[in-house]
């Protein structure tokens, strides 16, 4: 086993009397693909929003790459290296694709020319080398999908959290971004990964934590969550076909 990159050390969230997570404790592996699933309102994007800065923890630790990071903000955990994508993904519409990756290639560079650089490299890598041009904008769900994951890669991460990066994409466009993450994941970086497609989930993670009404309700490989009782009768249903 490596090192873990990411330690949740009994974090909570509360939101006045709502607890939004409560005490979840997991940790992530240096270059894994690693699942967080569970149905809506578990509590997945709010642990996302604690782990980077944009909103503070109740209680517990984030420990990432060894440090504590639970005070700092959004733009300070972007730096040391863990960057996320939304789940609706809004482009600064009026300007062009590779502005777009410029500015997460601002977070590491104060160089126009490095930064423009950067951002070919990683259209390219994500096969939006043709609509460098095009303003973002005018691009389909799918281009923006890949978009919003050439720019968070343009700050150089050492761990990418992706939140429903596959959410309104068909089948196609789905294998496209998984193979994406592969690739990614093989150059080093390790991947958080909640998702809705069960199939896309067990097909590209490696272990898996579940959540349900902000409690960690089961974590294990793929095989082991898809099997779990507890799992299928709170998430899941009877009808999973991995």
């Amino acid at each position: 086993m490596s090192e873990p990159i990411l330690k949740i050390n009994k974090v909570s969230k509360h939101f006045g009397g709502n607890i939004a997570v409560s005490d979840v404790t997991f940790a992530v592996e240096k270059n894994r693909i690693f699942g967080l699933i569970g149905p809506n309102g578990a509590g997945k994007t709010t642990l996302f929003n604690c782990m980077t800065g944009f909103v503070p923890i109740t209680s517990g630790e984030v420990i990432f790459n060894y440090r504590k990071i639970n005070n700092l903000r959004p733009d300070a955990v972007c730096r040391i290296g863990m960057v996320r994508t939304w789940q609706r993904v809004k482009p600064l519409s009026s300007l062009s694709v590779l502005d777009n990756v410029m500015v997460g290639a601002f977070a590491i560079t104060g160089s126009a020319g490095a930064a423009r650089k950067i951002a070919v490299e990683k259209l390219a890598q994500v096969g939006l080398s043709d609509y460098s041009a095009k303003l973002a904008g005018s691009l389909s769900i799918g281009l923006k999908k890949k978009l919003e994951l050439a720019r968070v890669l343009a700050t150089r991460p050492k761990m990418l959290l992706l939140d429903e990066i596959c959410g309104g994409l068909n089948h196609t466009e789905t294998a496209s971004i998984l193979q994406l993450i592969r690739d990614v994941r093989e150059e080093g970086t390790t991947i958080l990964f909640i998702e809705h497609d069960m199939k896309a989930v067990t097909s590209i993670c490696e272990r898996i934590v579940v959540l349900n009404s902000g409690v960690k309700l089961a974590e294990g490989t793929p095989s082991e969550i898809t099997s779990n009782p507890e799992v299928i009768a709170a998430y899941l249903g009877g009808g999973f076909d991995a």
